[in-house]
């Protein structure tokens, strides 16, 4: 009697590949389980961590006078036109929030350290092309106002974003709940730092501006791009932040 030989060539049966599958989606929901929230915990630190990196930049910036910086014709703080304290710098640079081609910009830059510094002390910018790190430039962050004549092109060699900053005045109701400013880089309480001042001395805080600070993102980065821009066309802010200054 001849006995018939069946082999099985390759291929897997419906049960073997069900389990397969069913496998495959137990390993997955483990996955999706463990690592996704901490990946999202991560991506969160991160995102408030540069929150904090950029919302430091300013305030460091806002309590630094420097060599060449000016009032401006309209804001003279003394006989040469520069300011006297820091907080005459924050008081007008609040007030250069009217408009976003005036307001302040942060970013980060690749400094031409081959060059001579600057009025402020600053280096210009060189293109990422003809860049050397630790050779011939290195990336530095600041803030300053868009018009800036100084550092106009150094906002075209950005690296990474550039942020637009809204600056609005928060103004004590009252009650002692703080409101937001309807207008943009207007200072209820006065006109100049002085009259501000003379106002607010007996605040507890003394001559001091609480503000909300809003970051709207630049793109593309090209201040003439702006000129005729207001905030109702600048899209949502990335993200924002409750401020102040003290005299």
């Amino acid at each position: 009697m001849k006995k018939t030989i069946t082999s099985r060539c390759g291929g897997f049966t419906l049960m073997e590949t069900l389990l397969a599958v069913a496998l495959v989606g137990v390993l997955v929901s483990i996955f999706l389980t463990v690592f996704v929230p901490a990946r999202g915990m991560v991506q969160q630190a991160l995102t408030k961590q540069e929150a904090e990196r950029i919302t430091g930049i300013l305030r460091a910036e806002m309590g630094t006078i420097r060599p060449h910086e000016r009032a401006g014709a309209q804001d003279k703080r003394s006989s040469d036109g520069k300011y006297l304290t820091a907080f005459d710098k924050g008081f007008y640079w609040l007030q250069k929030s009217k408009r976003p081609s005036t307001s302040i910009v942060i970013f980060s830059y690749r400094a031409n350290t081959s060059k001579s510094p600057r009025a402020d002390g600053s280096y210009p910018s060189v293109p990422a092309s003809k860049a050397i790190p630790g050779k011939n430039s290195q990336l530095v962050s600041i803030a300053c106002p868009m018009n800036d004549r100084l550092h106009k092109d150094d906002i075209k060699d950005a690296v990474g974003p550039v942020f637009v900053v809204k600056m609005s005045q928060l103004v004590k109701k009252n009650n002692g709940e703080y409101r937001v400013s309807p207008n943009p880089g207007v200072i209820d309480e006065g006109n100049s730092p002085d009259e501000y001042y003379s106002k607010d001395e007996k605040n507890p805080w003394g001559g001091a501006v609480f503000y909300k600070a809003e970051f709207y993102l630049m793109s593309p980065p090209n201040p003439a791009r702006y000129r005729d821009r207001n905030w109702q066309r600048m899209g949502r802010p990335i993200f924002s932040a409750n401020m102040s200054f003290h005299r």
